[in-house]
């Protein structure tokens, strides 16, 4: 595999890692600029009432990063097994678990980026930022089993 196919897997897969904080980044910048200032107000009377749900996305995330793990597992082994034996090159194998870990990084993202939603409607920022530190720690694992291919000889 070439070295710029390598950059570019290794460059999607740092993107996939801090997609959640990006959000939450995001979110706030939007939320800034573009909501009138009444919406604070709205987010005080909400805040109370959603930053415990947001404390359940914590272990929503928890619990969908360990099956985040075993899926991208899953569906690396199937993918290889669907590759005759003569043509398993390196290569494919990776491939697979690039495509594996891209598909089975969105599963702990979802509770996190929710969490995310929940600050911007007027949650603590604590539970939002244990989501995404979940999250991420998840996704930091995932990316670990996609293996780097050998460098080129």
């Amino acid at each position: 595999m070439g070295q710029g196919k390598e950059r570019g897997g290794t460059a999607l897969i740092l993107m996939t890692i801090v997609a959640a904080p990006m959000a939450l980044g995001f979110e706030t910048i939007l939320r800034k600029l573009l909501f009138p200032p009444e919406f604070d107000e709205l987010r005080l009377l909400i805040g109370p009432t959603l930053t415990p749900i947001v404390w359940g996305l914590v272990g929503v995330t928890a619990l969908f990063g360990f099956f985040g793990v075993v899926f991208q597992a899953r569906l690396v082994a199937r993918a290889v097994a669907k590759v005759p034996e003569p043509q398993r090159t390196v290569a494919r194998v990776h491939k697979a678990e690039l495509g594996a870990f891209m598909l089975a990084a969105s599963i702990p993202q979802i509770p996190a980026i929710l969490a995310t939603f929940g600050f911007m409607w007027g949650s603590s920022l604590t539970p939002v930022v244990v989501a995404i530190g979940v999250a991420t720690v998840a996704i930091v694992i995932q990316a670990s089993m996609a293996r780097r291919p050998p460098a080129p000889a």
